[in-house]
């Protein structure tokens, strides 16, 4: 009568295997609070980030947050960008790199839409500052691309949420590994809540 509750446990594809439990409460208003819960496990590496990846139809082409913007930010990549509401489209997230690559994200986001132009859509928010990226391509499509004239015709908007993402290093301009404090280790205990709502 009030809402449902749903809980799944996925296996990771890590050696040795590893788990992570999502619940969806949906509630009467139509609103889905996730939250993830990973326990922590020794002896594997660390994570590159921590959420959840998701696709909507091209349609849904336009994106505001609340955030630090406009152009990406990462954990240690952060600091010269400027808290606000920004808003742009997906495709103008594709960074202008030699080879395509990893791009796009948003650090200290309190939340963000991506709607079609009618307005429907999608919003997403948490009372802990996230990040999250969207992109017309998924991180496969990115890394499988040797020059953007390979990448796929746009039929996706690629949605990124996680609580955090690593660090990009690279402080030399070229191979510098990512500073320890920018990591997210595997061995600790890791929880992500956010809610999601739809947009009429």
């Amino acid at each position: 009568e009030d809402g449902a509750s749903i809980t799944y446990t996925y296996e990771l594809a890590t050696s040795p295997v590893t788990y992570c439990k999502v619940t969806y409460d949906v509630n009467s208003l139509g609103q889905i609070k996730v939250k993830m819960l990973y326990d922590g496990f020794e002896g594997i590496s660390e994570m590159p980030a921590f959420g959840m990846t998701m696709k909507l139809p091209a349609d849904y082409e336009n994106v505001k947050w609340y955030g630090n913007g406009l152009e990406e930010t990462y954990l240690d990549r952060k600091h010269g960008a400027k808290l606000g509401v920004f808003e742009n489209k997906v495709k103008d997230n594709i960074s202008d790199y030699v080879v395509p690559q990893e791009c796009a994200n948003k650090t200290e986001v309190r939340w963000f839409t991506v709607t079609d132009n009618k307005g429907l859509g999608i919003k997403v928010s948490a009372s802990i500052p996230f990040e999250f990226s969207a992109l017309p391509y998924t991180a496969h499509e990115l890394e499988s691309a040797g020059h953007h004239f390979e990448l796929p015709n746009i039929h996706n908007t690629v949605l990124n949420i996680n609580k955090f993402q690593m660090g990009i290093g690279g402080d030399d301009s070229w191979g510098a590994p990512t500073h320890d404090e920018y990591l997210i280790p595997s061995d600790k205990k890791i929880e992500f809540e956010f809610i999601m709502e739809f947009l009429e």
